[in-house]
């Protein structure tokens, strides 16, 4: 798989790893321990072990790990709608001062070159290592060995959603 493509599959799982934990946290505690088994056991690429209680239990442990990286891959998006979109936000201001200024597609240039050097950092690394403790997380709560997608050739369960 293309690093790009593995990255943002890696951190989009990352960030869904809170809202979708949160929402198996409701359907256990609504009396449908099934259907969050089954939401935790796709988000975490698949594995069986997933029951009511170690889908609380894993949406208890996993609540640093899974609210650190909501919040990182958060900030990268809504700094990418920013940074991208410069000349959206910042036509009608003074930009002639602007790093990469006077004129606006330099001024764009720059910003949008800068954050991809800083989005692809804060992806790369941080999400990652976040990622990879939500995964270990996944395997010591369900007993299991290895996590079904990092085996060779094996698409990642959230790519195999359907669209």
């Amino acid at each position: 798989m293309p690093t790009i493509r593995r990255t943002v599959l890696t951190a989009a799982r990352a960030f869904l790893a809170l809202p979708a934990g949160l929402a198996a946290v409701v359907l256990t505690l609504t009396g449908q321990p099934g259907r969050a088994s089954r939401l935790r056991a796709r988000l975490a690429g698949g594995g069986e072990g997933w029951t009511g209680g170690r889908v609380l239990g894993r949406a208890v442990l996993g609540l640093p790990l899974d609210a650190a990286a909501f919040v990182l891959v958060g900030y990268a998006l809504f700094n990418s709608v920013r940074n991208f979109g410069y000349p959206i936000w910042y036509l009608d201001t003074d930009y002639h001062q602007a790093w990469g200024g006077p004129t606006m597609a330099g001024v764009w240039a720059v910003h949008a070159t800068g954050w991809l050097l800083c989005l692809a950092v804060v992806l790369h690394w941080p999400v990652r290592w976040l990622a990879r403790g939500q995964r270990a997380l996944d395997r010591r709560v369900t007993g299991t060995r290895h996590v079904p997608d990092r085996q060779a050739g094996a698409e990642p369960a959230l790519a195999a959603a359907p669209r």
